[in-house]
């Protein structure tokens, strides 16, 4: 198979979710068996296509074959299958495949909304897995882009599922909105770096790392944008509160959007950075306290819920702050490599145990309840529904025997010998021991409570309604369909326990995506239960630590009250601020008063003006003025000008307002004749002429004016700003038309303004064997030469102007067509449609036509 065809098997990968989405859409409601295989081919054609990508061009950090789509905007189909992007899109495509069977299970067959709601589900879930398929494996960093604004979009509508419920609404507004603005923040920093740099493709900045001058501003600043929206996507504090509020969506979509996809997409893009962006100085002190804050309060508001979704989201918050904070961490270096280890095997890790917590979750919420108090003995009615979740809960508890336990004790590792070059990050290490003692907690709480043991939280049920993630009633099957709603998650969680017990079969799968491997060679693998029992360390002696704290925390009554997350007024806070602010400052603004709106523009403009010329010296500088050819009069005819302007705020008549006006028209008239600008001057007395009939005409129809007294500071304030406004603007004038040869605009008007010709020894124009003018080095504008003109101001207005002009011409006309329907001499002769003193406009009910009754009333 060529090479290149390994990037239309990798669009094919992108495209294959959602279009089987798409094609769910045309099968009748009823063929529900159907519609989850047709459903089910989309994740698994992208899985299976990925593999023949790296089956032909390997992980490599080189595109293998491009085509062509927007080159000019640096957008073109490239795609990145190196060990980052390739496991990410196995990761995204593998769960998803699960999730389509889960969701069969959860939705079921025979509820009253069932088929209804398979419908809508898989489109929407197939357009969220092309969107995080296509994310992790474009190339063009706007291309990137464009997909990270498609999960926004798509999550948009799976969290606001239940479109008839105001709060899910509300939700998925909320997720829109934080993501959204990170979107922003995102785009900035990409337009930023290929400003600076030159660089839209990730491949580019991984193959030039070295002739990047990473300590430039714009580097530094493009960085700070992109975690920004790295940030918001991955729900790093304080912007942490929109994910457990994504909770709104079906159980299907937390599993699937928690485990391996939009939450984890801003851990995936500062991965995707770390090769480059860790030479910035600034990488380690922007991300890490970040991440351990984010970190530690996701573990603390996690071990203050009851719902098991928002136990489980706050963990994923928690999580997610610890995966940003590894990357971070490489900032430092520990040996001459950084202090980063494995962070496949820690995003894998998280995976594996958090898709099967959600898909439990929703399935004892379907039987029983979400609400842990009210689960207390609920193992010995839902057995394998429970022994998942408990499986899976060790896994977040980081329990031996599982890949958590080496995966923690990595991450202890990096912190460790971090500190050694920053000991301030010895406390990041105790927020560390701290956050894992309320993950062993949580886990503990599961197991008393599911149990039915003597530590277990209790309360009276209320039914198992109340608490399920959407209000549709879901029939409860029997039989292989049953099983698919814990089946998934017992599936997926088996990988914890294989990469625990059986080391080798983990390093055969994931090793060779691991992008960051140096405490332990990539022959070695990831250290298996054996070794760190026979290689005390403190990292070792921390994780035990954090062991057997969490059992005590767990079995205690401490902290078992349900508790609100004040980060959860956030989004309340701006979108008041956003309504109500936004509207007073609107108000504030639009007066309707057109004074007001010039106070606001002319400011503005002698705001920039001198904060732009202040800092200047060639601004600040006097200009000398050379009297020459027209000089009197031009002085003349300048000063008329002034004085004409300066009178007209003065004036209180209207007539004589116009005639000020006018005057001061013509006089700008002669000045362009004055210094040899015919055609300027033609163009300003024509429309000086006819501006001044139609204020005449104008005024005309206007009643009399009434005289009112305006206040003296009044007009000397906007005598004043007019007169600081018209210094500025002939100061810049002045000063762009100086010879100071520290000005350039003068200069580079008048090279730009012509053409520019080669001469030969004679003087005259050179000219070639087609008997064109032969251009110079410094050739004239494409605009001059393409129009056959030599001076570029002449080419605009003579030429091209007067395409522009056919379209004044249009809108001139509409304008006079509706003055002329305005017109009172035009409804001379028209019946008369007002009621008179016997003619009632009435109406036979609401929603008839009004008519004309004679005799007076009706």
């Amino acid at each position: 198979m060529p090479e290149h065809a390994s990037v239309w098997l990798i669009l094919v990968a992108v495209l294959a979710p959602v279009t089987a989405g798409v094609a769910t859409m045309w099968l009748p409601r009823s063929a529900v068996a159907l519609r989850v295989a047709v459903a089910i081919c989309g994740p698994l054609t992208a899985f299976f296509c990925i593999l023949a990508s790296l089956s032909v061009g390997g992980l490599d950090r080189t595109p293998n074959g491009e085509i062509g789509w927007l080159p000019s905007l640096n957008i073109n189909l490239a795609f990145l299958t190196d060990g980052l992007g390739a496991f990410f899109g196995l990761l995204v495509s593998g769960i998803g495949a699960m999730i389509v069977l889960y969701a069969r299970g959860y939705f079921g067959k025979e509820g009253p909304t069932s088929k209804e709601d398979l419908a809508r589900f898989y489109p929407l879930l197939g357009f969220f897995m092309t969107a995080m398929v296509g994310l992790v494996l474009a190339d063009y960093t706007l291309l990137t882009l464009l997909f990270w604004e498609m999960t926004s979009i798509s999550s948009f509508f799976l969290i606001g599922w239940d479109r008839y419920d105001k709060k899910a609404v509300k939700l998925g507004m909320q997720a829109f909105f934080t993501t959204g603005l990170g979107g922003l923040a995102l785009l900035g920093g990409i337009l930023l770096f290929g400003d600076t740099t030159g660089v839209w493709r990730w491949s580019t900045m991984l193959e030039s790392l070295g002739a990047i001058h990473w300590s430039s501003g714009g580097v530094l600043w493009a960085f700070v944008l992109m975690f920004i929206g790295a940030a918001a996507k991955s729900a790093q504090w304080p912007a942490h509160y929109w994910l457990p509020g994504a909770m709104a969506a079906p159980t299907p979509v937390s599993a699937f959007l928690h485990s391996a996809t939009m939450v984890k997409a801003g851990v995936f893009l500062t991965g995707r950075l770390l090769p480059g962006f860790m030479m910035v100085d600034q990488w380690a002190a922007v991300i890490v306290p970040f991440g351990a804050v984010t970190m530690l309060i996701g573990g603390v508001l996690a071990l203050n819920q009851h719902d098991l979704k928002r136990i489980f989201a706050y963990t994923t918050v928690s999580q997610l702050g610890l995966l940003m904070t590894m990357y971070g961490l490489a900032g430092y270096s520990y040996k001459g490599a950084p202090a980063i280890d494995f962070d496949i095997t820690q995003i894998a890790n998280h995976a594996f145990y958090k898709a099967p917590l959600f898909i439990a979750a929703g399935a004892i919420g379907h039987v029983a309840s979400r609400q842990l108090p009210e689960l207390f003995g609920a193992f010995h009615k839902h057995k394998m529904i429970c022994v998942t979740m408990l499986l899976a809960g060790y896994a977040l508890a980081a329990g031996p025997g599982t890949i958590s336990f080496p995966a923690k004790e990595l991450f202890l590792y990096a912190v460790y010998h971090a500190a050694e070059e920053a000991p301030w990050l010895w406390l990041v290490m105790a927020m560390t021991v701290a956050t894992a003692m309320c993950n062993v907690a949580i886990f503990i709480r599961l197991l008393t409570t599911l149990m039915g043991w003597r530590f277990g939280m209790k309360a009276e049920p209320h039914g198992h309604d109340d608490h399920d993630d959407h209000h549709h009633e879901h029939h409860h099957e029997h039989g292989v369909m049953a099983a698919m709603i814990w089946l998934p998650g017992l599936l997926i969680v088996s990988l914890q326990y294989v990469g625990g017990l059986i080391p080798p079969v983990w390093d055969a799968l994931f090793l060779p995506f691991e992008t960051n491997a140096n405490y332990f060679s990539m022959d070695k693998g990831v250290p298996s239960l054996w070794y760190a029992i026979t290689h005390p360390s403190l990292p070792l002696l921390m994780s035990f630590l954090a062991i057997g704290g969490g059992v005590l925390l767990g079995i205690s009554k401490v902290a078992r009250r349900e508790h609100h997350d004040i980060h959860d007024k956030i989004y309340p806070l701006a979108y008041f601020l956003s309504v109500t602010g936004g509207g007073k400052v609107f108000r504030l603004v639009q007066t309707g008063n057109f004074k007001h709106y010039m106070l606001f523009v002319l400011g503005f403009f002698l705001l920039t003006f001198g904060w732009a010329a202040l800092p200047d010296d060639a601004m600040r500088r006097l200009v000398a003025l050379s009297p020459g050819s027209g000089y009197g009069v031009g002085l003349l005819l300048g000063m008329i000008t002034c004085f004409t302007a300066l009178a007209i705020p003065f004036t209180k008549v209207r007539v004589i307002r116009v005639v000020f006006l006018g005057a001061c028209g013509f006089s700008v008239v002669g000045i362009y004749l004055v210094y040899q600008a015919p055609d300027l001057a033609l163009t300003q007395l024509m429309f000086e002429i006819i501006s001044v009939i139609l204020f005449v005409i104008v005024l005309r129809l206007l009643p009399k004016e009434k005289m009112l007294k305006q206040a003296l500071v009044g007009r000397v304030g906007r005598v004043a700003i007019a007169a600081s406004v018209g210094l500025a603007v002939g100061w810049m004038t002045l000063t762009a038309a100086s010879s100071d040869p520290e000005v350039r605009v003068g200069e580079t008007l008048a090279q730009h303004s012509y053409g520019n010709y080669a001469y030969g020894d004679d003087g005259k124009k050179l000219k070639d064997a087609e008997g064109n003018y032969v251009q110079g080095m410094d050739t004239a504008l494409d605009t001059a030469r393409g129009a056959g003109g030599d001076n570029i101001v002449n080419v605009i207005l003579v030429d091209f102007r007067a395409l522009d002009t056919y379209g004044e011409i249009a809108v001139l006309g509409l304008a006079a067509i509706g003055v002329w329907s305005l017109l009172p001499r035009r409804r001379r002769g028209r019946p008369d449609l007002n009621p008179g003193p016997h003619r009632t406009l009435v109406s036979d009910g609401p929603n008839a036509n009004p008519h004309i009754a004679e005799g007076g009333a009706a």
